[in-house]
């Protein structure tokens, strides 16, 4: 079910004007479990919330708390991200993070983050009937505070969608002063469009921490038989190629192209067949290998990769 801002299938006590329609009937409402209250003075159907995933969830709770405000608030960071679709590791937010001027006197509260920065007219946009922090703003916010994995997993999907890094920079530039400004550049620097996958992401983040070899990404291999495919990651002078395998390949019929799950691990059989055939060692490993450096290095490793942690990445952190 989708959430459009202009629909929502909101009540909000606030705008009650039934005499008979009260806030304490709602609140009542919702201690029985026939409604669900998603914010202050915000409740909606209980039937209406378990149609929902978790995505749409929680826009409806960014949704009840801007309809609550006196003013439109700048939702920003997690909320932002998950407005502008952007991925992100692990579980949707649990807060509401928006942005308030360094001179309001904004305050975090129970279940909201307020973070005090100014943000400029160029970097505000408009989602759904929200107030947003733009694609680029968002980004960069997420680079000052996240985890280097989760920061790189946005810049690689901003990259990706054809945002050139120039216009990162210059969003860089455009916020400050800010804290954590050296870390932003540096996802900046980091940030590549050719990783497909947040899998892909996280694991060239893990491999840079470990002192692997820089890998070239999205490599196009053939045979007599003719294209066999790109491999995510490649070392060609070492004969070794990496696949990132996550779930969603298998398990997502709309990755699937119409193919059985059974079809696409034979499939992917066959590739891999075909790889070996040219003389390359092929790899692979899943999102825990991914998120720990030390146990992808060993992994690769094991494939006959070196390894030194004074191994240099000519594109990072330039």
């Amino acid at each position: 079910m989708t959430i459009e801002h202009a629909h929502t299938p909101l009540v909000l006590t606030c705008e009650l004007r039934d005499l008979a329609d009260t806030r304490h009937q709602h609140a009542r409402a919702a201690v029985a479990g026939s409604e669900v209250r998603v914010g202050r003075g915000a409740y909606v159907r209980r039937g209406v919330w378990d149609e929902l995933d978790a995505l749409d969830r929680y826009r409806l709770r960014l949704i009840a708390f801007s309809r609550t405000r006196k003013r439109p608030p700048l939702f920003s960071h997690q909320s932002a991200a998950v407005l502008h679709g952007l991925p992100m590791i692990g579980s949707i937010p649990e807060r509401i993070h928006v942005s308030v001027g360094r001179t309001s006197g904004g305050r975090s509260a129970r279940g909201v983050v307020a973070h005090s920065r100014e943000v400029g007219s160029e970097d505000i946009v408009e989602v759904d009937g929200l107030h947003s922090t733009s694609l680029l703003r968002t980004g960069i916010d997420l680079a000052a505070t996240m985890s280097r994995p989760d920061a790189v997993v946005v810049a690689d999907a901003i990259v990706r969608n054809g945002v050139p890094r120039l216009a990162l920079l210059e969003a860089w530039l455009r916020a400050q002063p800010m804290r954590g400004h050296r870390r932003a550049q540096e996802v900046i620097a980091f940030a590549d469009g050719r990783a497909e996958s947040p899998l892909e992401s996280v694991s060239r983040v893990s491999m840079h921490a470990g002192g692997v070899p820089q890998p070239a990404l999205q490599v196009p291999y053939s045979d007599s038989a003719g294209p066999i495919g790109r491999v995510d990651f490649a070392w060609p002078a070492l004969g070794v190629v990496g696949e990132a395998d996550g779930d969603a390949k298998y398990l997502d019929a709309g990755l699937r192209g119409g193919r059985s799950a059974e079809r696409v691990v034979l499939d992917e059989k066959v590739r891999e067949d075909r790889l070996r055939a040219l003389g390359l060692r092929v790899v692979r490993w899943r999102w825990t290998t991914a998120m720990d450096s030390r146990a992808l290095e060993t992994h690769l490793a094991s494939a006959g990769l070196p390894f030194g942690r004074r191994t240099s990445w000519s594109e990072c952190c330039a």
